[in-house]
């Protein structure tokens, strides 16, 4: 791997600055309602390195899911245990809802509303990084026994990743009101139970 400049060091730190001001104020204004001016005042940049950094305001969106794919690659789909395929799906999922959790329900919310206005293309790609976890854990059930349905693994892995965000929208939409990892763990369970 090529070693890194220090000048696109700092261009990925400017960057991660810039989104993590932007989420702040995602905490407690709908997205709509921030203007790139904003972000760009919070964050002590001008409009310019905005733009060159993400290229619309939607961009803001989608550089806080590519930030849970990469947590979600690097991370969460190493130090599950996949001894037990449909323990491992749940578990995996079941993180899902809890990085929901600590982002905090105002900014999913916004990124719900976001996503459906803004690049739902990039949203849905199974090549993101949370869908690719969960789509070798699947591949694996099926390669192994523990799961045995007539689906494929693309079909298994959009059938949870289609119940798992409408879990999440609803956490969302309840404004957090129940214990999101409960929720996700009961529903997976009874859709895996199915196959």
């Amino acid at each position: 791997m090529k070693k890194k400049t220090s000048r696109t060091l700092q261009a990925e730190r400017t960057k991660s600055h810039i989104l993590d001001e932007a989420l702040k104020l995602m905490k407690y204004k709908n997205f709509d309602d921030i203007s790139i001016q904003e972000i760009c005042e919070n964050s002590g940049i001008s409009t310019g390195a905005f733009y060159h950094h993400f290229g619309s305001k939607s961009g803001i969106v989608v550089a806080a899911y590519t930030r849970t794919d990469e947590f979600f690659q690097d991370e969460v789909i190493k130090k599950i245990d996949s001894s037990n395929i449909k323990n491992a799906i749940i578990g995996y999922l079941c993180e899902q809802g809890l990085y929901a959790k600590n982002m905090g329900v105002d900014i999913i919310r916004n990124i719900y509303k976001a996503q459906m206005d803004n690049a739902s293309a990039f949203f849905l790609s199974a090549e993101r990084g949370l869908p690719k976890g969960l789509h070798q854990l699947v591949e694996k059930g099926l390669d192994n026994g523990e799961l045995c349905s007539d689906k494929t693994a693309d079909q298994i892995t959009e059938e949870l990743l289609i119940i798992s965000r409408g879990i999440l929208y609803n956490w969302a939409i309840s404004f957090g009101e129940y214990d999101i990892a409960k929720k996700t763990f009961s529903i997976i369970d009874a859709y895996l139970q199915s196959i």
